[in-house]
This record gives C-alpha cells, structure tokens and sequence, in this order.
C-alpha cells in the first residue's frame, strides 16, 4: 500500500462511520416503540424542543417516524439550512458562539411551555452544538457579548467539555434541568445524541432537560483552577464573586418525576463503525481510548508509537489504531483550526518517512473555527510540508493549521454533518 491509497481508504473509513451515524437510521435503531406508543396515548397536547447541530435532522427523522402532530416546537440550530415546518418557530442560533438567535430561541421555548398541564407531552431533541445555539442568561445583568466572551475563554483554554459545561449551566436560565422545570408539570421525553464522554449524558448541550449533577462549588472550584477570572466579563464575575448563582435542580425535583431519557447515539457508535471497516477491509483494528484531557501531541506520539509497535511482525496485515473522543489544543495564534487538524499536524513529523497515515475528524464536519472536518498526514507530508515553505512550529505558534493542510490539499471537507459524536482518530501503518 502507497500514501494515496492509504488515504483514499480512510477516506472511505471515515465516510463509513457518518454513514452508520445517520440520524434517521439512528432513530429505527435505537427509538423504542413503547416510547412511540406512549406517546400517542398523551391526553392533551404535544410540545417539541430541539436543539444543537442534529436538531434539525432529529426533528425530522421524530415526526416522520412517530406521526406525531406537535401543538407547538421550537428548534434551534447553527446549519438551519431552510428546514421548517408549520408547527415550528425556527432559529439559527450561533456556534460555537451564541447569537441573538440563541436568545430569542430559548426565551421562546420558555414562553411556550408556560401553558403546559400534567396532561401534556413536551419532547427535548438534544445534541451537541445546544449550549451555544439555545441559551438565555440566568441574570438581566448578562449580556450577550457577556455570554459569548465568557464561551470564548471557555472554549480557547484546557478545560474539557464536562468542565466547560458545568460553568455554561450555572449561568443559564435554560441549561442544567432549568428547560425541564419550566416544562413541569407535563410529562416529558428527552432523545440525545451525545457529544460528552461515556456516562455524562446531562452535559450534552449542558442538560436543559436532565437534572445536574454538577454543583455551584465545583463551578466556583474550576473557574479558580483556570484562574478564569481575569477572563470573564465582568457581569460573570461578579454574579459569582457575590455567591448569587443558585443550584442547579437535582434528580429529586418533582420536574423529573415523569421524564424519560433516551441515548440514539454517541462516540461509541462512530468508533465501532470505523472497527467494522477496518475488519471489513482486511486491517487489524485496535481502539485505544485516551481521556479528554489529552493533548493533540501527546495524543499523537501515543497512537502512532502503537500502531508502528503493532505492526511489526504480521506478516504485511496494516494495523488501525482507532480512537475516539476530544482532545485538548488550546489556541496560541490567530490562525484558523482546530483540536482534529492540530492533532494531524502534531503527527507529521512523528511519522515523516514512515509507513503510517494519520486521519483525524469531527463527525459534525467542523473543526473549530475552520471549514474542515479535519486532516490527513502520512510519511511524505513533512517532505511536502518543506518544499512548500511551510514551517510546523511557525504554524503551530499561529494555530493555523487549517492553512497548513489546505496548502498541501489534505484537508477534510464535508460540510455540515448534522451528526455530532464527537471525533474520529485512525493510525494507519503498514
């Protein structure tokens, strides 16, 4: 196997994965037909909220497939795409900051559920992308230019998705059960796709309709490890500094008493698919699970130093190492990128001259403030890299290595996804 069939067969690895994770097909999976059933039997009426970057395909595949006419819906989603319905007041709500949009979203949906009855259904459709396309501000003092400086020092540093959402919660008035409470006392009925790690499904788009595990002193507690402080505006600041933030509502709250959760997917379906094409193709595959708080480049000595210690002596069977999950790359420069094509680049001069491909992708099709899912490396890269002029610590000091890999023609691109399971990793070495 040379480099361009290598990449060519990730490729199509990668593709394999969001063709498994389709919504639609996610939903005949997973969706169980006594949720259906229970539905229908709802004595008054039926009330939809969804949100995050699989809002709108989940909205879609739930109606199509329970032929259930909603009284009223809101739907917030950052790739609107001219999706509607005559029962929905649609938004395109900012990502990964919020918009107005995200404001006028969430104050709706609030506004909606103030007539609900215990006779009532309201359903939550929840994925990824939700704490910046559906968001409203515990405080009148907040404003919207407070919420998006408060994500972007979230989201620029080394706090991870758990950590970044347990202060997102403390500071909504929607996020951390809120949405369910305002929706009490109708029964109600959350789906999810996971973009959160194996067993934290409250902190997809920050659980507005899961209780909150997380407290107000672990937020207090993480916002001084980071010493974040000094990056909050001051609206934020403040309202913790005075110890005015109240708790979040817990599992006992009579809002959760009729609530049920389903998961439809998550990043373990997206590796799993990537396993069954490698077994598929004839390649031995091996997942290694690293944890979020990772680096991109310890994340790529990791994972290459294992596929080229696997490879030696099978005989010629390739090995892909698989992995899955977020990793940690905080931004330096202005350039544009993320933690997937930070990830390859901190991989090229790792496997320069070797027989190893490296692809790396976020199954929502953006990585970080780039329009690349994300990249792909082999063994020539470096060599490419250098008779192009361009320099690896000069682009990392920039984070711009978005511009690296567009200029060697091997980045990602598949736009919009409408999936969002989190990243895909595969070491490939022969």
């Amino acid at each position: 196997m040379d480099c361009a069939t290598a990449k060519h067969k990730l490729l199509d690895q990668f593709r394999s994965v969001l063709d498994f994770c389709d919504i639609g097909r996610a939903f005949d999976r997973r969706l169980p037909e006594d949720v259906i059933a229970g539905a229908h039997r709802i004595r008054g009426r039926v009330y939809v909220v969804a949100m995050g970057k699989s809002a709108t395909g989940m909205a879609e595949a739930f109606l199509t497939r329970c032929d259930i006419a909603p009284y009223a819906g809101v739907l917030a989603d950052p790739a609107l795409q001219g999706w509607s319905h005559p029962r929905f007041q649609t938004f395109e709500g900012g990502h990964p900051m919020p918009n107005r949009a995200s404001l006028d979203a969430a104050a709706t949906a609030l506004s909606m559920m103030r007539g609900v009855t215990g006779d009532d259904l309201a359903i939550f459709l929840v994925s990824g992308g939700g704490s910046a396309c559906f968001e409203l501000p515990i405080s009148d003092t907040m404003t919207l230019a407070d919420l998006a400086g408060m994500n972007r020092a979230l989201i620029s540093g080394e706090l991870t998705i758990v950590e970044t959402n347990t202060i997102r919660k403390h500071v909504s008035a929607v996020k951390g059960g809120r949405l369910a409470v305002a929706a009490a006392p109708a029964q109600q009925l959350t789906l999810y796709i996971s973009d959160v790690p194996r067993g934290h499904p409250s902190f997809v788009a920050s659980g507005p309709s899961m209780p909150d595990d997380s407290t107000v002193q672990q937020m207090r507690g993480l916002v001084e490890r980071y010493t974040l402080t000094s990056v909050l505006p001051n609206s934020i600041r403040a309202l913790v500094d005075s110890g005015g933030v109240p708790e979040t509502p817990k599992a006992d709250h009579p809002a959760f008493q009729r609530a049920q959760w389903h998961k439809l997917l998550d990043n373990d379906d997206a590796v799993a698919a990537a396993v069954r094409f490698a077994e598929g193709t004839g390649w031995r595959p091996i997942v290694v699970e690293l944890s979020d708080d990772t680096s991109a480049s310890d994340a790529a000595r990791i994972l290459t130093q294992r596929a080229e210690d696997e490879v030696k002596g099978l005989d010629g069977t390739p090995v892909a190492v698989i992995s899955g999950g977020e990793l940690v790359s905080p931004v330096l420069g202005g350039g544009r990128g993320g933690r997937n094509q930070a990830f390859a680049l901190e991989s090229v001069e790792v496997i320069a001259g070797k027989q190893i491909a490296v692809l790396s992708a976020g199954t929502d099709g953006i990585d970080g403030n780039s329009g690349a899912a994300g990249a792909f490396a082999d063994g020539t890269t470096l060599s490419r890299a250098e008779a192009a002029g361009l320099g690896i610590a000069i682009v990392r000091e920039a984070s711009d290595s978005h511009g690296f890999f567009d200029r060697l023609g091997d980045t990602i691109i598949t736009g919009p996804t409408g999936i969002n399971v989190r990243d895909v990793r595969i070491v490939l070495a022969w």
